[in-house]
């Protein structure tokens, strides 16, 4: 006997699939022309998300979880790191890329925007830090001392 939980699925037509990596220190891109249909999956604490280019072929799939590596970039894409390669996942529209990352955001335990800093830091002394960092010398002051 097992436990299982009911899947949830959206689909989210037009999105587009770069995939980023870098080759002996040069950032290397490869996009598909074609938009393609993403299907997100999610379970109480994942989300599957996969690519397809039409009804049956899959050009892309991962599981995307608490330890996975991934964060919004700029108002409609979404970047998940696997490994030693990246790929951006681009939205026709924010409000499209809004509604897939909330579908993410419920399923990861809207822990999603945390980051290692915000893990292992106490608040008050990162806002003494961030503090202590915007007093420092301002860019047109270091400009005018410099040699």
């Amino acid at each position: 006997r097992g436990f299982f939980f009911k899947m949830a699925t959206t689909v989210f037509p037009g999105v587009r699939l770069v995939s980023i990596g870098d080759q002996n220190g040069e950032i290397q891109r490869h996009s598909d022309q074609q938009p393609l249909r993403l299907e997100i999956k999610t379970s109480q604490d994942s989300a599957y998300i996969s690519l397809y280019s039409n009804e049956t072929v899959c050009v892309f799939k991962c599981a995307v979880n608490r330890e996975t590596e991934c964060s919004r970039v700029g108002k409609q894409s979404f970047i998940v790191t696997l490994g030693c390669s990246s790929v951006l996942l681009q939205f026709p529209s924010q409000n499209e890329f809004y509604s897939f990352f909330n579908i993410l955001k419920n399923c990861r335990g809207h822990n999603l925007e945390r980051s290692v800093f915000s893990d292992r830091t106490e608040e008050s002394s990162a806002v003494q830090y961030f503090q202590s960092l915007s007093s420092c010398s301002s860019m047109d002051t270091y400009r005018n001392n410099r040699i």
